[in-house]
């Protein structure tokens, strides 16, 4: 029996996404988005919550299967990388086409590379963030870590009582708020692409999963999953970030965590348990939803340059006209790739290795 899905956790894909997108344009092409100046600048958070949805959302799909199971942990390991590499791999050959194109790409790095970027082993190490397209695919790197780690976190944490999960989700979350703190005095290279803390943050979206199913004496978990509690953790979660800015604090996504870990934690036990009937079985939101990591990615691809050339020949001058314009070209480039390049090789990919 298909599970039910849970539309929370489609909109906040969106939502996710959508951030993301104004980060970069405000990064790229200088779009102005007014009093959200500053939180938006700090955009980049949103892949903390990005993180903790994902293991949140991979337990509730993977919740009933025993992963212990050659079988079964097979399967798992054939769907998430069908969900993931083809695209990735395709991002990756347009992105490096587009380098030659213009004269950026160094062959010499290129071969050096490869191996890495095949095994997509980018996040493991630190300081290679600026090489290649490391800067737009880390996570790719990160998330496939957590992927291949998930089915031992799902045996294990599922044998653990709420407590001691409770317990285990402060240690993690302290760990996360502690990081940054060390790295900022000793002034380090900066952790946002360490695969190590954003395990630790899809870990946090595994227990948030767990608890969430099967607490429900608990008065503060209760009120968590209220539209008062979201409603109040997003307005904390875009003041909180707007006033840091203003005060002067540190650029540092992951310094942020003091504020993002709280408020994503409440965000997410809210949008995984209030309904929105409405919305249930709305097919544009499932399609945004579905191209949601799509549209992410297709922002690693010269959209910027595109979009400023566009805006060049209309009105190079007018703040609307470049949001709408790179939104438009972003948008319309996700759904091509999904269409004509994610979905057919996905399909295939199905029908080859799981439709045994």
């Amino acid at each position: 029996m298909e599970k039910k899905r849970i539309v929370g956790l489609d909109l906040m894909r969106v939502v996710f996404a959508l951030l993301i997108f104004m980060f970069h344009s405000r990064m790229h092409f200088k779009c102005d988005y007014g009093i959200l100046n500053e939180f938006v600048d700090m955009g980049a958070i949103a892949m903390t919550g990005f993180f903790m949805l994902s293991g949140y959302a991979l337990y509730i799909t993977y919740s009933d299967k025993d992963l212990i199971k050659l079988r079964e942990i097979k399967q798992f390991y054939i769907k998430r990388a069908i969900t993931i590499i083809p695209l990735y791999f395709f991002i990756a050959i347009v992105f490096s086409i587009c380098d030659f194109i213009i004269g950026k790409a160094h062959i010499d790095e290129y071969l050096v590379l490869f191996p890495v970027e095949t095994l997509c082993l980018q996040s493991t190490f630190s300081s290679l963030f600026g090489y290649v397209h490391n800067g737009g695919t880390w996570f790719i790197s990160c998330i496939i870590i957590c992927y291949i780690i998930y089915p031992f976190l799902q045996t294990v944490l599922s044998q653990m009582s709420n407590r001691s999960k409770i317990v285990l989700l402060i240690i993690v979350a302290g760990i996360l708020l502690y990081a940054p703190i060390v790295r900022g005095y000793f002034k380090l290279q900066l952790i946002y692409s360490n695969p190590f803390y954003r395990l630790l943050e899809f870990t946090i979206g595994i227990l948030l999963a767990q608890i969430n199913n099967s607490a429900t004496n608990s008065r503060i978990l209760n009120f968590c999953m209220t539209k008062v509690s979201f409603v109040i953790s997003v307005g904390l979660l875009v003041s909180l970030i707007t006033l840091g800015r203003y005060l002067g604090l540190p650029r540092d996504y992951m310094l942020f965590n003091w504020i993002a870990i709280p408020c994503f934690v409440a965000i997410i036990i809210a949008m995984g348990k209030i309904p929105f009937p409405s919305l249930q079985d709305n097919r544009v939101l499932q399609y945004l939803s579905k191209i949601s990591f799509t549209f992410f990615l297709c922002q690693v691809l010269p959209i910027w340059a595109i979009s400023r050339k566009v805006c060049d020949m209309i009105m190079p001058d007018n703040n609307i006209i470049r949001i709408i314009t790179s939104f438009t070209i972003c948008v319309v480039g996700a759904v091509m790739i999904h269409e004509f390049v994610e979905t057919p090789i996905s399909n295939f990919l199905r029908k080859k290795y799981l439709s045994k």
